[in-house]
């Protein structure tokens, strides 16, 4: 897995797992934001070629490996929630904080997000590879506006370095998105701040209710913003994580 480790070298950890047809460069680019508020952050990719196999569990354990310090917290946005979920169940011993940015929802929940999404979803299950060729068509779609030109060209690169090796490797991991995951929710003890936009079209509020229900120590902040919130709301997110 690739890392880029930036900010301050002596600062708190904070893990960033970004989202599907996304990659570690999908998040703010002014890494001095990371540096000022004594973060170190290290953003782990997920794309790259398919792995066969790999699940929510199997991928924390990967993530977990490549990391190069002992205790951190995690931050994971749309589909890298889940993934940041499955590294606080898998390493409850070394994971001090999560923060669940516009989360994709557990598979008993999946029928709020929208209809283009569970259809891939579906297809992803039975045939990776025609799931992969439509999501690489969507892929190549101008990604949404995110509040500013810098962090909508920082949006656009890390979408096209995600299909650098194809659109496999976010089929395979929508089908175990839609799966039963391999841990429980019940096995993240660390404190879970819910990061919401109002108008999110793509994860709904709902999602971020559902969480707050169901894990052990979860906190919902909804605020007025979109799916997009990871950008705007960069520095809060990281201050929260961090602390």
């Amino acid at each position: 897995m690739k890392l880029d480790d930036v900010g301050d070298r002596d600062g708190a950890p904070v893990v960033y797992l970004h989202g599907g047809g996304d990659s570690r460069l999908s998040r703010h680019p002014d890494d001095s934001i990371s540096a000022e508020l004594g973060v170190r952050l290290l953003a782990v990719d997920r794309s790259g070629p398919a792995v066969r196999g790999r699940t929510l569990r199997s991928c924390a354990d990967e993530v977990i490996a490549a990391l190069p310090v002992a205790r951190f917290a995690v931050v994971g946005w749309s589909a890298g929630g889940p993934h940041a979920l499955a590294v606080a169940a898998a390493a409850p011993d070394r994971v001090t904080r999560v923060g669940l940015v516009a989360s994709m929802p557990t598979p008993d929940g999946v029928a709020v997000l929208p209809r283009d999404v569970r259809n891939v979803m579906r297809i992803a299950r039975v045939a990776p590879r025609v799931a992969a060729r439509a999501l690489e068509a969507w892929g190549r779609q101008p990604t949404p506006p995110t509040g500013s030109l810098l962090t909508d060209e920082a949006y656009a690169r890390g979408r096209i370095e995600s299909f650098r090796s194809g659109g496999l490797w976010l089929a395979r991991e929508l089908a175990y998105l839609g799966r039963p995951w391999d841990f429980d929710l019940t096995d993240v003890s660390v404190p879970v701040t819910l990061w919401w936009g109002k108008d999110d079209r793509v994860c709904p509020p709902s999602i971020g209710r559902d969480f707050e229900r169901r894990l052990p120590n979860a906190a919902l902040r909804l605020v007025d913003d979109t799916h997009q919130i990871l950008f705007t709301r960069w520095r809060e997110i990281l201050l929260d994580a961090a602390a």
